[in-house]
């Protein structure tokens, strides 16, 4: 049968959900493919966090990441919102060994969050990439307008926002928050001297 116009239904059960927190930033799902009983751990998060669960070693991550990376910077650079999306196939073997810890870890009455946060981060290494996903995350109506009236009233408006620095400054000038006029200085871990550089724009 061509392959044009032709759909593949897939379907999968769902066996295990470790959850997104602030800390972790990402999300996993342990999934059972129906059709060969393939037990897969599928993990979405934040393009740093995830590089560093990837598996160096496989050719397939080496090929691929410095082309994701790329693209990201691209998507980040429009507004919009991305993902690194990864995979690990694991063994039955390697499963039940732990999902016995998950189930005890998610049943514990003392230290629950903390210990199903260190059975996550035991199975979510060696990852391979799967590639990004990149959304758009529209203002709500007449943002830019009540953000401009708060500031000619004389209020300060801060934004915090855990997204890339080009989608956050994309964002902060379709919100108004921004303008061309203004200076901006970015400040990260590599800056050596914050103080210089603020006392520099003064």
């Amino acid at each position: 049968m061509p392959a044009w116009g032709y759909t593949r239904i897939k379907k999968f059960k769902l066996l295990n959900v470790l959850e997104f927190n602030s800390t972790r930033k990402r999300m996993s799902v342990v999934v059972k493919d129906l059709d060969d009983d393939r037990i897969v751990l599928l993990t979405k998060g934040a393009d740093s966090v995830i590089e560093e669960l990837l598996d160096s070693e496989k050719p397939e991550n080496r090929q691929n990441l410095n082309w994701t990376k790329q693209h990201v910077q691209l998507y980040a650079q429009e507004g919009l919102r991305t993902l690194f999306i990864a995979k690990k196939e694991l063994s039955c073997s390697e499963y039940e060994s732990w999902n016995a810890k998950f189930q005890e870890a998610a049943t514990a009455i003392r230290y629950r969050e903390a210990r199903l946060e260190n059975i996550n981060a035991q199975i979510e290494t060696g990852l391979v990439l799967i590639g990004s996903t990149a959304i758009e995350d529209k203002l709500q109506s007449d943002v830019a307008q009540t953000l401009q009236a708060l500031k000619l009233s004389g209020i300060k408006v801060w934004v915090l926002t855990g997204d890339k620095v080009e989608t956050a400054i994309n964002i902060g000038y379709s919100a108004g928050l921004l303008e061309p006029s203004m200076a901006t200085l970015l400040l990260d871990n590599d800056t050596c001297d914050m103080k210089e550089e603020l006392n520099r724009i003064r």
